[in-house]
């Protein structure tokens, strides 16, 4: 997961430096080696692949922690979902950059790229990977199955594995997208995998299991826990379809769904914000506790990222996606800065810092007290939540609001033309993200790829010294 994370961060660092300097990169013509189209389709779905990577693998280590105990061979399943998954992702990247450069012929659409943003992959790629998310879900299965037939349909643990097997049920939808078909067609079975599947059923997996690490760690009461999870599912159902059909400007979608699609839209971080507030006033508790004890909490740093999912998630999905949804404004900007200014703080804010916070508290587990280092954890910290906001208040949002006026006073098309994006204030303003990217890469991926080596290098024990209650647990004084 980290391995793809520093990567999609490189080449997304890359394919913006060509905003700025078209024709260099630090002495480098980089476009000889990795044209714009390949860099910045790449960016796209190695963010797919490493917030789902991480998803995959969260959701495997939590099951012994929900069931009490692991099934046989569970290892031996987990390790051929990582190879498959392996093998899809640099099969899909290799094949996009030879489909790019014109070398697969009348294969393109199968090995190579279909030319969907956020979809970008062969069919054939994107088939293995539907059928390598219904394994997952069939790892999920046989880690809860003996809890399960104990457990009322509404409970918990019914949730965990419902949510899970949406997943690969609602990507799989995006094989309805056809190269071949009519734009209208296509565009929506494309925005189910784009807003269903990662705004919807994506975020609900992500709200239960973060309710389900909170309840573990003494964070949040389940019943509490349990509303948040239906409140959810509330949302989704009644403004999840909905909230779809504000993408569908131009596919000839009446205004009153673009009304209705982006209230709702907007609608759907409440959930995850309400649980985040919960547990940023355990975070308070338990720093007045730790002045008391000797022994500190151990999840501190993983809470704290889970706490700024709800700060990146009220800001990036909330404000940011409620700006550009409404429809007369979406007419003027769909797909310029703003789009991306959207696009950073809600998937790399929520998303993102969601799971390197599943990370930490994975690796928690793995590596040793002796050396494990909180100091890496609050340097990654503070270095991605800086660096992302550098990103977005000190580039995105004002190369947005230039490029929504001048789509306003001259018109849509020349508000996106290569003169416009290279003119003017943009390139010092994509000069100022610079330093923004370089704090979001050395001082924030970099200290979580460290902690990672830790926990593939330094693995404890079979028998630790450390008491399960010790390291799950924490005494909540309320």
């Amino acid at each position: 997961m980290v391995l793809l994370f520093l990567v999609q961060t490189l080449v997304g660092g890359a394919s913006q430096h060509y905003r700025a300097e078209i024709s260099n990169f630090f002495g480098i013509d980089l476009a000889r080696l990795i044209p714009y189209n390949i860099a910045r389709t790449w960016h796209l779905q190695l963010a797919i692949f490493w917030v789902a990577t991480g998803f995959l693998a969260a959701g495997i280590f939590l099951l012994p922690m929900i069931t009490g105990r692991e099934p046989r061979h569970q290892h031996l399943l987990a390790y051929a979902l990582l190879g498959a998954l392996a093998f899809v992702v640099f099969g899909s990247l290799i094949g996009e950059f030879i489909s790019i450069h014109g070398w697969l012929r009348s294969m393109w659409e199968w090995f190579g790229s279909q030319g969907f943003e956020y979809l970008d992959l062969g069919r054939f790629w994107q088939i293995l990977l539907t059928i390598g998310l219904f394994f997952w879900a069939v790892i999920i299965y046989r880690g809860l199955r003996g809890r399960l037939p104990n457990e009322h349909l509404g409970n918990m643990p019914w949730l965990f594995f419902f949510s899970a097997l949406s997943i690969p049920i609602f990507y799989g939808v995006g094989l309805l997208a056809k190269p071949s078909a009519h734009f209208t067609s296509t565009d929506f079975w494309r925005f189910w995998v784009v807003h269903l599947w990662v705004e919807d059923f994506l975020e609900l997996f992500s709200t239960i299991m973060v309710a389900y690490v909170f309840v573990i760690l003494g964070v949040v009461r389940e019943r509490v826990a349990l509303t948040v999870v239906y409140l959810d599912i509330v949302l989704y159902c009644a403004g999840g379809m909905i909230g779809t059909m504000h993408h569908l400007y131009f596919s000839g979608t009446p205004a009153v769904h673009m009304a209705l699609g982006a209230f709702f839209s907007a609608a759907e971080v409440i959930p995850l914000t309400i649980l985040t507030l919960e547990a940023w006033s355990f975070v308070q508790l338990g720093s007045q506790q730790h002045e008391k004890s000797q022994t500190p909490f151990p999840h501190f740093w993983a809470v704290m990222f889970r706490a700024s999912v709800g700060f990146w998630n009220f800001l990036g999905a909330g404000i940011f996606g409620f700006l550009i949804n409404l429809p007369i404004v979406s007419y003027y900007e769909i797909g310029t800065a703003l789009t991306a200014n959207h696009a950073h703080a809600s998937f790399m804010g929520v998303y993102g810092m969601l799971s390197v916070g599943l990370a930490l508290f994975c690796l928690r587990y793995m590596i040793p007290e002796s050396r494990w280092s909180d100091r890496a954890a609050k340097i990654s910290f503070w270095s991605l939540n800086l660096g992302l906001a550098w990103m977005v208040f000190g580039a995105l949002f004002p190369l947005g609001i230039l490029q929504l006026y001048h789509s306003v006073s001259y018109g849509y098309f020349d508000a996106r033309t290569l003169q416009f994006i290279t003119g003017g204030a943009n390139p010092v303003l994509e000069w100022l993200r610079f330093p923004g990217d370089t704090v979001f890469i050395v001082g924030g991926v970099l200290p979580i790829v460290y902690l990672c080596w830790l926990g593939v290098r330094c693995q404890k024990p079979v028998k630790t010294t450390e008491a399960a209650e010790e390291i799950l647990f924490t005494e909540v004084v309320e």
